[in-house]
């Protein structure tokens, strides 16, 4: 039996699988959830998560549903400054994102996002990158 894998997941993935505007990310987090994967995301990605899909109007009761499957790190000041420190070319938000990640540690997590910038840098910061956007989530995470 294989441990479950632990994810930081990006929102870029996330509302495309509650909004069904990706079915590769659905599956992949279905499968992943199914299996018995942990979420780990920053406070942050719920507040992005949360405007985009009732911006959308997207019921907010399915959303929870997503969201309590996750463990959130709090955005704090030693956070900010981790994501100060990120080198370029990642913008705020990836960078906090990123920072969250780093918390939890490169060796004990890998990244699920669809966000170019983040994929870019998150190997040089020592994650393994998935994009279950446009990855066959069948072909499992790339390290």
């Amino acid at each position: 039996m294989t441990e479950p894998a632990r994810w930081y997941v990006d929102s870029s993935v996330l509302v495309r699988a509650i909004t069904d505007d990706s079915p590769a990310a659905k599956d992949w987090f279905d499968a992943a959830s199914a299996g018995g994967d942990v979420f780990v995301a920053s406070r942050l990605m719920e507040v992005e998560v949360r405007r985009v899909t009732r911006n959308a109007g997207v019921d907010q009761e399915l959303v929870g549903l997503y969201l309590d499957l996750f463990v959130f790190l709090p955005v704090d000041e030693d956070l900010m400054a981790q994501a100060i420190a990120i080198p370029r070319p990642v913008g705020g938000a990836d960078a906090i994102h990123l920072a969250a990640a780093m918390r939890v540690g490169a060796g004990a997590l890998k990244l699920a996002t669809h966000d170019k910038q983040m994929a870019d840098a998150a190997p040089r910061l020592g994650f393994g990158v998935i994009d279950p956007v446009v990855d066959d989530p069948r072909r499992g995470p790339v390290a």
